[in-house]
């Protein structure tokens, strides 16, 4: 099994404001969204414990790693794992972006995850960034990460595709469960 959390709510989250590579802390629901995820993972065999460099989700995983008796220096953070980077949009809110930059919203909601952001990324970038990592992470690995990698990494396996990758809707702190490489489930933890 392969585990894959979206870190726990942030300040960012809180504000609704697109932050990608932008580094903001957990909330304190944020911090007990980790903790209910670990403890949710507890008696799961998770052998080795991935995280985002960006402090969302490192503070996550060590949330998690407390909780589950791992060892936190144990913990490898990889930089493939961060977020997309909104590039003009970064740390903005929709509207902010609607009211600066009207056609670039409108060429995003019209192509949505095949966008490439001003300047910043698109889920393509963060396909190929990935994909190595993908295929080699060991079984029983936990990998604590961002919304758009866990949409990217759904789509690099064929889980998701254009019709569907919305239907995979993983709130702060839950956990997407895969086997093989194979979608199982989603585990609520956001409090959502």
């Amino acid at each position: 099994m392969i585990y894959l959390v979206r870190h726990g709510e942030s300040e960012a989250n809180i504000n609704k404001k697109f932050c990608g590579i932008t580094d903001v802390k957990l909330s304190l629901r944020g911090k007990e969204q980790a903790a209910l995820a670990g403890r949710r993972l507890k008696h799961e065999n998770i052998s080795n414990i991935y995280a985002s460099p960006l402090i969302r989700a490192s503070i996550t995983a060590k949330i998690i790693s407390s909780e589950i008796g791992f060892e936190e220096s144990k913990i490898q953070t990889e930089k493939c794992l961060a977020e997309v980077n909104f590039g003009l949009f970064e740390n903005m809110t929709w509207e902010e972006i609607t009211a600066s930059y009207v056609k670039e919203a409108e060429d995003w909601m019209a192509v949505q995850h095949k966008f490439k952001f001003p300047q910043g990324e698109s889920y393509t970038d963060i396909i190929a960034r990935i994909s190595e990592f993908i295929d080699n992470v060991p079984d029983n690995s936990l990998i604590v990460t961002h919304f758009g990698v866990i949409q990217a990494v759904l789509l690099y396996l064929g889980i998701a595709d254009d019709t569907n990758l919305w239907d995979f809707m993983i709130s702060n702190c839950d956990i997407l469960v895969l086997n093989n490489r194979k979608f199982v489930r989603i585990v609520k933890c956001s409090g959502n």
